[in-house]
């Protein structure tokens, strides 16, 4: 099975990504939900999670979402007496739903920018519906290389944390893609600043930020995108994956070939215009 797996970096903002649709299944990431539908859609940030559930896209398509594990309305109400920063809930009297997903403002991806702590942030509360299209999906993967083992405390040894992009195409290896086109996840920035569609939109950063570097390996590599990746390709050599850029190798700072994943015989860079010639649309 063929699978295409959008970011959400500038160089795909021209492409429709619903017209994939009739050659495999089209991934998506994050906000991409406010202009496509895609077969598949991942997000782990919990502002953004909660979003997209209460937009009611996930009711009728399918979706993962970080750490998205339904609890009673009355622990959720109880949690919430106890936090202390702001809070985002939804709808405003949750005792209207059964059950409710809970995140609170110390907990998942709620760290400062610099990987210098946590930071108390918003604590999301969101009633849910039952028999919604929402998976609860995890950051963690196993690293392809220790052996597994487990802490005196339950904790897998040899994991570690990838972001939404990196982790939807992981999700497609582990839901049987054979062909993976990464179209989009440019990593690096024409400008030095922040290269998303969607920047300066609510839950992203700002158009004037700078861009954060694939290889910073602050939060145990939670943003050192360039190892999620290669660690994904070494995980699953059985499948094939196709770096997809704009341009030929070496014509501007996104189209590069990356050093660490030199000699990855499962890899291959293509640009756009292959990629139109194998799947006409």
């Amino acid at each position: 099975m063929t699978y295409f797996c959008f970011g959400n970096g500038n160089s795909r903002k021209d492409l429709d990504l619903d017209k994939y649709k009739q050659h495999g299944v089209v991934v998506g990431c994050n906000a991409v939900y406010r202009d496509y539908t895609p077969d598949i859609l991942v997000a782990l940030d919990s502002g953004m999670a909660h979003e997209i559930y209460r937009s009611g896209y996930a009711h009728d398509n399918t979706t993962y979402l970080g750490y998205w594990t339904p609890i009673p309305s009355m622990i959720a109400e109880e949690l919430l007496n106890n936090q202390k920063g702001p809070i985002s809930c939804s709808p405003s009297d949750i005792a209207m739903s059964n059950e409710a997903v809970y995140h609170g403002g110390e907990g998942v991806f709620t760290y400062t920018p610099e990987g210098k702590g946590k930071n108390i942030g918003i604590a999301y509360v969101t009633g849910v519906i039952s028999g919604d299209s929402a998976h609860t999906i995890e950051p963690s993967v196993l690293n392809y290389k220790p052996t597994v083992m487990e802490d005196s405390e339950g904790n897998i040894l040899g994991a570690f944390a990838y972001a939404t992009g990196t982790r939807a195409i992981y999700l497609a290896c582990e839901l049987g893609a054979k062909e993976v086109y990464i179209i989009g996840h440019d990593l690096y920035s024409l400008d030095d600043k922040v290269n998303n569609i969607y920047a300066g939109t609510q839950h992203y950063a700002d158009v004037t930020e700078p861009a954060r570097r694939p290889d910073n390996t602050i939060l145990n590599d939670l943003y050192h995108w360039i190892k999620q990746h290669k660690n994904t390709f070494d995980s699953f050599t059985d499948t094939k994956f196709y770096k997809v850029n704009a341009n030929p190798i070496g014509t501007s700072p996104i189209d590069v070939e990356i050093e660490e994943w030199k000699g990855t015989p499962n890899l291959e860079y293509i640009t756009f215009a292959e990629l139109d010639k194998r799947f006409p649309i």
